[in-house]
């Protein structure tokens, strides 16, 4: 007759308890106090950064919305609530007809598309071309990724002096398009594209190194595969490259499409007359040249709820066509 091993309860949460053998009991007791044991060095770990992303992402973010409902004086003190009044009138929905805005929503969208396909396609094929096993294709790799080692500012200022028409660098753009300026960043119909350009150079470096290692995680083994059955270069980057490259591409177009509605130092640098404007620029201008803190709280909160919105868009109905190797 064999002997009965001794029992013990051992609770499972939410006032479930499961009577199991003593010896089961006590080694899920030890990973319990193991676990919490972590998960407390994790938080003591952790706690600093914690502190500092409370303090300077959450606290403000909370004080934003108390300004945008709020009258303020030009010191920025709450003075008077104001309900939603604030975004009644950035929304243009107040009758006033004083749309500069939603005219700054606009341009910061048409910035956004002149920006983010262009990136994804430039960078795409200079990763492609640098995948290449060829002689001093290194040399090459070290070009593409020069400008991640430059700060916004500096390439703002850079380019400021390419478009200068004192240095002659672009003026040949002029002559070929007969335009009636001096300078592309003078006028609406140029300043735009100009800073685009700009932009586009500037976040290359970070593109092609994360494109770049996309592509490199790729097995060769597809491509060996589908060379054994005959496809083309151009097949196999279609139906291998691109499905395989896609988690990637996604991520880029999430972080591309934010970097540019938020775009600001590159209009500041470049753009003398301040326009066109995009939504960051005319926060900026409300919040430091009118001292209207509420209003300009209102603008960033209107600014945070598209990018929210846009970013879930795009993970729920672009991830359905994300393939995860």
């Amino acid at each position: 007759m064999s002997q009965q091993q001794p029992m013990s309860s051992v609770p499972l949460g939410k006032g479930i308890v499961e009577v199991v053998p003593a010896a089961a009991a006590t080694r899920v007791r030890w990973w319990q106090t193991r676990r919490m044991a972590d998960l407390g060095r994790a938080l003591f770990f952790s706690a600093p950064a914690i502190l500092i992303f409370v303090a300077f992402t959450y606290v403000p973010f909370i004080h934003a919305i108390e300004l945008s409902l709020s009258r303020t004086n030009p010191q920025g003190e709450m003075i008077a609530s104001f309900g939603f009044g604030h975004f009644i009138r950035v929304l243009a929905l107040d009758g006033s007809g004083r749309t500069e805005f939603l005219v700054s929503i606009a341009n910061s969208f048409v910035f956004a598309i002149m920006v983010v396909p262009a990136t994804l396609v430039i960078s795409v094929g200079l990763g492609v071309l640098a995948s290449f096993p060829l002689r001093g294709i290194a040399f090459f790799r070290t070009i593409f990724t020069s400008s991640i080692a430059i700060s916004l500012a500096s390439a703002g200022t850079i380019w400021a002096l390419i478009y200068n028409p004192a240095t002659h660098a672009t003026t040949w753009l002029i002559d070929l398009f007969h335009l009636n300026t001096s300078s592309l960043l003078e006028t609406d119909s140029t300043a735009m594209l100009a800073v685009a350009v700009m932009t586009i150079w500037s976040g290359l470096g970070f593109n092609f190194i994360i494109t770049l290692a996309g592509l490199q995680a790729i097995p060769q083994d597809f491509y060996e595969s589908a060379a054994i059955d005959g496809a083309s270069g151009w097949s196999a980057f279609r139906h291998i490259t691109l499905p395989i490259l896609s988690p990637t591409l996604l991520f880029l177009l999430v972080v591309n499409t934010i970097g540019s509605l938020q775009a600001f130092t590159q209009f500041h640098l470049l753009v003398p007359a301040k326009r066109p404007n995009v939504f960051t620029y005319e926060t900026y201008l409300t919040f430091w040249y009118d001292n209207n803190y509420g209003r300009a709280s209102a603008m960033s909160l209107i600014l945070f709820a598209i990018l929210l919105a846009l970013t879930l868009i795009q993970y729920r109905f672009l991830n359905r066509r994300v393939h995860y190797v």
